[in-house]
């Protein structure tokens, strides 16, 4: 297992993470969509891998305010310049863009996304040769795809080699999805997100970086990924102190590889 911390484009902390002894890191879509190839290349200079990013998309893809010309010029963007960092996938959880509008009723907001998945993102999946993982939220966020269920589901609805799902413990355990659930859907889940799902209610966090001594057992989710085939685990959590908060979360990752 390879592990890695979400950094978006700040090249300081792709440094960083990088010199600690972290594997990879994960960017982010809209920040990647709008850099120019100077700041790419400062990416690419880091010598990192970035292997996946997240925040895939804030235009909204369901409901009448959707703009799919706006939309395509936007994915394109996105996809040319992800494939010139050499990301391995791409992550569409992106609350606000899929949130299913009051008056639409959950099957026909399932089933625009399922149309934005097909006709906008599959074509340019297969053009640059580059997946995407439907990220489920917690309810808090989203109404729609809330389960690693939800997700798969609508992976079998677009059946696609490019179309996955990434599990993301923090949302599982809010939802009391055990990790163990994951096994049933191998050949799914091809990316995950990591945390301390249940930090000290005085950090005033949702999700905390992992560090040694948590509740949550880290190696817990670590071996059912690994039994699915997942290869990267990226850190993607609520920040304290980043530089502080990545070196706890190394000591405990680095015995888990």
């Amino acid at each position: 297992m390879k592990f890695g911390v979400c950094c978006g484009v700040d090249v300081e902390k792709i440094k960083y993470v990088k010199a600690l002894g972290y594997d990879f890191a994960e960017s982010h879509c809209q920040e990647i969509a709008k850099a120019d190839y100077e700041k790419l290349e400062e990416i690419k200079a880091t010598g990192m891998p970035v292997v996946a990013a997240n925040c895939f998309i804030s235009l909204r893809v369901v409901g009448e305010e959707k703009d799919e010309a706006a939309i395509s010029e936007y994915l394109e963007r996105l996809f040319s310049k992800a494939k010139y960092l050499g990301l391995r996938y791409l992550i569409f959880g992106s609350s606000g863009a899929r949130r299913i509008p009051e008056g639409m009723t959950l099957e026909q907001g399932r089933d625009e996304i399922a149309y934005f998945l097909r006709e906008l993102v599959l074509p340019l999946c297969e053009k640059y040769d580059l997946p995407v993982a439907i990220e489920p939220l917690r309810p808090e966020e989203c109404n729609a795809i809330n389960t690693i269920a939800d997700g798969v589901e609508m992976a079998e609805r677009i059946a696609s080699p490019y179309i996955k799902v990434l599990a993301d413990v923090a949302h599982m355990f809010v939802q009391n999805e055990p990790v163990e659930s994951l096994l049933k859907y191998k050949g799914f889940i091809v990316h995950a997100h990591t945390s301390n799902p249940d930090p000290d209610p005085s950090t005033n966090k949702k999700r905390t970086y992992p560090k040694v001594g948590d509740s949550f057992s880290q190696a817990s989710f670590v071996d059912v990924l690994s039994a699915v085939g997942v290869e990267h685990c990226s850190i993607e959590a609520d920040v304290i102190d980043f530089k502080s908060d990545v070196e706890g979360a190394y000591e405990v990752f680095k015995e888990l590889r």
